[in-house]
């Protein structure tokens, strides 16, 4: 690790300070961002079901298997707030390169020159703070899981492309 490089209980405090008490509000909830995905009409009634059925008032609350879907990319700005603290926690917690979880979280922090207005929509929910967590969560990353090389290429392209701006100097208190 590299002197300075924080560690997984600084970055972690860091997720968890930055996206305390957020809550998903009006936004879509992963059972509605998998309801997307099918493509089939719901009604009003239905379409809040979904969404009463999923915890949307504690993030820290919502189960590593709700998490796993490959919806990331479907959720609108609010719903992409709400869920990426949890799904950065889970990368330190349950790293499977083969996960869809763990696909969408690092696909969805990498914004490429073809969806970058989609990405940037997305990421203008997050308050500087919260954009400073994932940088310093991108920035780490590499150091405290061991991720398979196409994993680390798109954590270096995503520092690269965007979050470096958001990076603070690790000896500031990480």
């Amino acid at each position: 690790m590299p002197i300075n490089a924080p560690t997984r209980e600084v970055v972690e405090r860091s997720i968890r300070e930055a996206f305390a008490g957020v809550t998903l509000g009006g936004g879509v909830s992963l059972r509605q961002a998998a309801a997307i995905d099918d493509g089939r009409s719901y009604s009003p009634a239905e379409w809040d079901a979904l969404k009463a059925a999923d915890v949307v008032d504690d993030w820290a609350r919502v189960p590593l298997s709700a998490l796993e879907s490959d919806c990331i990319a479907l959720l609108d700005g609010e719903g992409f707030r709400y869920y990426l603290a949890p799904l950065m926690l889970s990368v330190f917690d349950a790293y499977d390169p083969g996960s869809m979880r763990v696909i969408g979280t690092l696909s969805g922090l990498y914004p490429k020159k073809e969806s970058w207005e989609y990405w940037m929509t997305q990421y203008a929910a997050l308050s500087v703070i919260q954009k400073e967590a994932v940088a310093r969560f991108l920035g780490a990353l590499p150091d405290l899981v061991s991720l398979w090389p196409s994993d680390a290429a798109i954590v270096s392209r995503a520092l690269r492309n965007y979050w470096h701006e958001f990076a603070r100097d690790t000896a500031e208190g990480a």
